[in-house]
């Protein structure tokens, strides 16, 4: 399942890459289309995972760790396939953050805790989040973000420690 377009964006030769980032699939028709547009482009990176809702977090964390130990970029970046993105505007805005240690750029989000079953996003643990009306804290949202090499090489050391979000 296609399902992330990855960028690994360096400012210094060789030149940036863009890579079409899949998990597993049972579906051998497409695993056949997708073998064949490899060949022609290769532009594949294909993991060791399982798609799954419940295992975006562990998707996330194989990638960085394949991503640092396949290539050396500057910044190591996640869009969803569904995000319209302007490569030139985006490669200018992270030069400005080159020379800065682990960076993370991205949508921040926050608001109500969605408990009503009958809305598209539910969250089925919403009593985690205390009473009706609560809010989520402040956090990332996985849209579109880069980070540094620096924080990319944090997150492949420690992939399988768990973190409060994974």
């Amino acid at each position: 399942m296609l399902n992330m377009l990855v960028l690994e964006l360096s400012f210094t030769p060789p030149p940036s890459m863009i890579t079409f980032l899949l998990s597993a699939t049972s579906n051998s028709i497409l695993d056949r289309a997708i073998d064949s547009e490899e060949a022609q482009h290769h532009d594949f990176l294909r993991l060791e995972h399982i798609e799954g809702y419940h295992e975006l977090s562990a998707k996330t964390k194989i990638y960085f760790s394949t991503a640092v130990a396949k290539w050396d970029a500057d910044f190591y970046v996640k869009v969803d396939d569904d995000v319209h993105l302007n490569l030139g505007v985006f490669a200018s805005t992270l030069a400005h953050y080159r020379s800065k240690p682990r960076v993370y750029i991205g949508c921040m989000k926050s608001g109500p805790v969605l408990a009503d079953k009958n809305v598209k996003y539910h969250e089925p643990e919403f009593w985690k989040f205390g009473e009706d009306g609560n809010k989520y804290f402040r956090h990332a949202t996985g849209q579109i973000y880069a980070i540094s090499k620096d924080l990319a090489t944090y997150i492949s050391i420690n992939q399988w420690n768990r973190f409060a979000s994974g």
